[in-house]
């Protein structure tokens, strides 16, 4: 107020009306906010679970390992919300990474996987997995040293980040799974937790199908 004096106690009263008032909007934000949040979080769990439920049931009804796997990249794939997935085979005997199911990847892409070696020791993501046998990813192929075989593809494809987690059975890497996103950043650490059980799921399946 730009007059000097105090201010009338009907002017406090009628203030702290208002102020009470501002406290329950909040407060209501507040909780809706949290509502929000917790609908999304179930509805993501219950995305998951029916996801993992689906892979488990492929799992149990069929020893055809390319079934089980296209499940897999189908479902992690769009449960995600990636632009593209798949999972590599490999071969311990050659060092060899070799393309075994994908989801959403260009054909030319899919083509030049197939015929390109993805070795160990290669300067991509899946070269450096026999090694630290750790999810490794890059959040700007294009902004950083990243190179592999197939990454100048990749830019042209318009991928920007990557990332890729072992497939451990019985202390054997025997493949990956990788996940393609046209938007640069960091993957969530919950969708790096969701790789890792997606690719428990995969690595089963191909020592399933290995075994028999």
């Amino acid at each position: 107020r730009t007059e000097v004096g105090g201010f009338a106690p009907t002017e406090i009263a009628l203030l702290q009306t208002f102020a009470d008032q501002a406290v329950i909007a909040v407060e209501n934000a507040r909780l809706l906010g949290e509502l929000q949040a917790r609908t999304i979080e179930l509805t993501r769990s219950v995305g998951e679970l029916r996801a993992l439920a689906a892979v488990g049931q492929a799992l149990s009804s069929t020893l055809d390992v390319d079934v089980v796997l296209d499940t897999i990249v189908t479902r992690a794939n769009d449960l995600i919300g990636a632009d593209g997935c798949t999972i590599f085979e490999y071969d311990e005997a050659t060092e060899q990474f070799h393309l075994r199911a994908t989801r959403n990847l260009e054909p030319r892409l899919v083509a030049l996987a197939r015929g390109t070696p993805l070795r160990k020791g290669d300067q991509g993501i899946l070269g450096q997995l026999p090694v630290g046998r750790q999810a490794v990813q890059v959040t700007d192929i294009t902004a950083s040293s990243y190179s592999s075989p197939i990454s100048d593809a990749l830019i042209d494809a318009g991928y920007r980040a990557v990332v890729a987690v072992p497939l451990i059975r019985e202390d054997h890497l025997i493949g990956a799974l990788a996940m393609n996103r046209k938007t640069p950043g960091e993957f969530p650490a919950e969708t790096i937790e969701l790789l890792r059980t997606f690719a428990t799921q995969s690595a089963l399946a191909i020592q399933n199908a290995r075994l028999f």
